[in-house]
């Protein structure tokens, strides 16, 4: 309980004081006492503690460890206080017993009065000690608390960064709290030490004692009682300046707190700073690379596309010739490959650099090949060759049906041979739908015809279709190593309603009425759509059959002036190839075909022939013949009757040229 207000001393007895003072209004505070909590650090290396370890203790925490013996030393000083109160307390109670037992003998009011004032003047110093200690202590639990929240709340290196901020502000606080509380109230001790310590020192112990007549016990007791109070001042003054201390001690260690907050925000602030300048190096350093290597992207693009073009030109190579096809011959394409340069271009033509170390590029690849072909040329027959017109026969050559009038057996076999070759819808063929262009029709309906499939050869006695060598067959040598197609043309024995000039006959075509009578114009598709065969130019009279997989693409145009969007779109269908290309194909168009195979040997050899197929093998594993039935008559159905039954025979003609490969 403390007292709210004391009453003046002034006309008052020592029991009207007494009995004024047990009277007085209080007020009821609850106080929890809690344990004290004193701060902790982080132990040196070799320790178990669970907060970590640490070589050596910062300045901050050596900081709070000032302040925290501050504190200690402040509680210390209150405790003495506390004993010197009571020890006070004490001789004042048993004084104010001789006083009331002398004070009959005294009449005088000033004397009683002096000693009355005296006396509470010492009762308000032990009550506003009282209520020191009591701030005290509460401002000690506030300092501890703050203190307290200054330990990190995770162990390592993952500590509680907040902490210490959090501890420095209730720190801060609760010091100037303390502060505050003990200055105030020193200043009320103060007052009232200023008011009576004249009459307590020389009415109380001259006057007072002189006139009660006290004896030698009586006058020691006063004088220790004097002695009490000035110990009891003394350490008033000492615990306002351990208070002094510890707000200095915490100042300390906010301004540490402080100065590290600024270090880490300097810190932060340099770490912006230079990752702004790091990114800005960085964006620099983009630009500058985009700008310096735009043209060395497109001298990478320029060179991939020669890259290209000189293992295309190295494929045609072997394709002509036939003499790539050793491992020596193949590591020809891995050089093209890793070339990484494009070489000696004296002059704009290829300079053979001719070295064991380095890379003589594109270049020097090219004009090796290009000077073995300068003499492969004439060696292999390839400025030289021999050239043939010859027709072959399907009817005879390859399905061994005899031509003859009078055998009527054949020409019903040969009727049905061709009826057999009659499907719905040619673009079912994914052979007819890759490689035959613009066969299909606008509206994407089914589009009936014949499709004649056949392979050929070239072997020793064995016929063009690769069937032992009968009687009026034909056949190619392999005595040259390479037989290729100049142009093709296909002839229709016993058609009906062929353009006379065909025969040149110039009274014209016959009339519609005629029987089974078709399209005086009819057209024909020949696709090769296996691989090619040559035999390798023979040493020795050597045999050796290599193979090509030939994909005829269309190369695309350097600047594509009218942006032609068949330069380089390609179109899949359900039929079609799904596999990738570097270039889109190149399909076969249709050709006329005519009646009489004498007119390819008119004195126009090249009309009513196909050369789309120039410089390709007549050796080829699967060939295919494709007649629309809408080219040969408007009823489809009636045109392909029409066609089995007025047609003899279907004619190959071949214009050929064999180089030797001597």
């Amino acid at each position: 309980r403390v007292p709210t207000n004391v009453k003046g001393f002034t006309g008052q007895s020592i029991a009207d004081v007494v009995s004024s003072y047990n009277t007085l209004d209080t007020v009821e505070r609850l106080v929890t006492v809690t344990p004290n909590r004193f701060l902790q650090f982080a132990d040196v290396i070799g320790s178990n503690s669970s907060l970590g370890s640490r070589p050596q203790t910062g300045r901050l925490q050596e900081a709070l460890l000032d302040s925290h013996l501050a504190q200690l030393a402040l509680l210390e000083a209150a405790n003495q206080i506390k004993v010197k109160q009571a020890a006070f307390s004490r001789l004042a109670a048993v004084f104010q017993e001789i006083i009331n037992t002398h004070q009959r003998q005294f009449d005088e009011t000033r004397e009683t009065n002096l000693k009355t004032k005296a006396l509470m003047a010492a009762s308000q110093i032990m009550t506003n000690a009282a209520a020191l200690l009591t701030i005290t202590k509460e401002t000690t639990d506030k300092v501890s608390e703050g203190v307290a929240e200054t330990l990190p709340t995770n162990v390592g290196l993952a500590n509680d960064v907040t902490a210490p901020v959090r501890g420095s502000i209730k720190l801060a606080s609760s010091t100037l709290q303390t502060v505050m509380a003990v200055a105030r109230h020193g200043l009320n001790i103060g007052s009232i030490v200023t008011k009576a310590s004249a009459d307590v020192l020389e009415g109380l112990l001259k006057t007072t004692i002189a006139r009660m007549d006290l004896s030698l016990e009586e006058r020691q007791l006063a004088y220790e009682l004097e002695a009490a109070y000035r110990d009891l001042l003394t350490h008033h003054f000492r615990m306002a300046e351990l208070a002094a201390a510890q707000l200095r001690a915490d100042h300390k260690a906010i301004n540490l707190r402080a100065e590290g907050d600024r270090i880490l925000s300097e810190r932060e602030v340099f770490r912006q700073r230079a990752a702004a300048v790091i990114q800005g190096y960085r964006t620099k350093d983009l630009g500058f690379r985009i700008f310096r290597n735009e043209a060395l992207e497109q001298y990478r693009g320029l060179f991939d596309l020669a890259s290209r073009y000189s293992y295309l030109a190295a494929k045609s190579y072997d394709y002509e010739t036939g003499l790539l096809g050793t491992a020596s011959g193949k590591s020809i394409f891995a050089k093209i490959v890793a070339s990484r340069s494009l070489g000696d271009l004296s002059g704009g033509v290829p300079q053979s650099t001719v070295s064991t170390l380095g890379d003589a590029g594109l270049a020097g690849t090219m004009a090796q090949l290009n000077a073995d072909f300068s003499v492969a040329k004439g060696r292999l027959g390839i400025n030289n060759p021999d050239q043939y017109g010859t027709v072959f026969s399907l009817r005879t050559e390859l399905y061994r049906l005899l031509n003859d009038p009078a055998i009527t057996s054949d020409d019903d076999a040969w009727q049905q041979t061709i009826e057999q070759r009659i499907v719905g819808d040619v673009m079912r063929d994914s052979d007819v739908a890759t490689y035959c262009r613009n066969i299909k029709k606008p509206d994407g309906s089914a589009v009936p015809g014949l499709i004649i499939p056949f392979s050929t050869s070239i072997q020793h006695g064995k016929n063009f279709f690769g069937l032992d060598l009968a009687a009026g067959d034909h056949a190619y040598t392999p005595g040259s190593f390479a037989t290729k197609i100049y142009n093709v043309g296909i002839a229709l024995p016993g058609y009906v309603g062929m353009d006379t000039y065909a025969t040149g006959n110039t009274n014209g075509a016959p009339t519609s009425g005629a029987a089974n009578a078709l399209s005086a114009t009819p057209y024909v598709y020949l696709i090769p759509c296996g691989h090619d065969f040559m035999l390798a130019p023979p040493l020795g009279d050597t045999n050796t059959l290599r193979s090509w997989s030939v994909k005829d693409q269309a190369l695309p145009m350097p600047y594509n002036l009218g942006s032609s969007s068949f330069n380089d779109t390609q179109f899949f269908d359900a039929n079609g190839t799904l596999s990738e290309q570097p270039w889109i194909l190149r399909k076969h168009q249709p050709f006329r075909m005519i009646a009489d195979a004498t007119q390819f040997y008119s004195r126009v050899p090249a009309e009513f022939t196909n050369s789309r197929l120039i410089g390709r093998s007549v050796w080829n594993s699967q060939w295919k013949i494709v007649i629309p039935a809408y080219t040969l008559l408007n009823n489809e159905q009636d045109g392909l009757n029409r066609f089995a039954a007025s047609v003899k025979d279907i004619q190959l003609f071949l214009r050929t040229y064999s180089n030797s490969g001597n």
